[in-house]
């Protein structure tokens, strides 16, 4: 009973096998140090992108565009022309703000203006909950006043 033992290779792994893993090793290595170089190199990104700086921009001489358009159309007497500028204002302004408040008190004093006490105080207390330093009690007492006088009942 004899048996031939199976010959065991000596040479290890084929040379072409070693090629190829060779080569997939070095592939593998470059890629690896291009991606963390990318990583390394890459430049935080601003908080602000460009476009919202533009936008911002944008909205603040669209925003005295209006307030220009308002204040002149008060001045030719054209209230209810005004009052649409100084809101268009309003809705641009960030909320609390002292542009925003300083808007609604225009508003409100155009309102005023026009006998609306009504429209008046609803832009009048806008303007206060900005808490701006605008001195509006004088015009929401005469406002109210005036609103309590005509609705005597409630």
């Amino acid at each position: 009973m004899s048996q031939t033992p199976k010959s065991i290779p000596v040479d290890g792994v084929s040379k072409k096998l070693k090629t190829v893993v060779i080569i997939l090793t070095v592939l593998t290595l470059f890629a690896f140090v291009a991606l963390f170089t990318k990583l390394a190199s890459k430049q935080p990104t601003p908080k602000i992108s460009n476009s919202a700086v533009r936008a911002i921009e944008l909205n603040m001489s669209l925003s005295d565009e209006y307030q220009a358009v308002g204040t002149r159309l008060m001045n030719s007497g054209l209230r209810e022309q005004a009052i649409d500028q100084f809101i268009q204002v309003w809705e641009m302004q960030k909320v609390g703000s002292a542009e925003r408040a300083k808007a609604a008190h225009t508003v409100g004093r155009l309102y005023v203006d026009l006998n609306n006490c009504e429209e008046a105080l609803v832009w009048l207390f806008r303007a206060e909950t900005s808490k701006s330093d605008l001195v509006l009690s004088p015009l929401i007492d005469t406002c109210l006043a005036k609103v309590r006088s005509s609705n005597p009942g409630q």
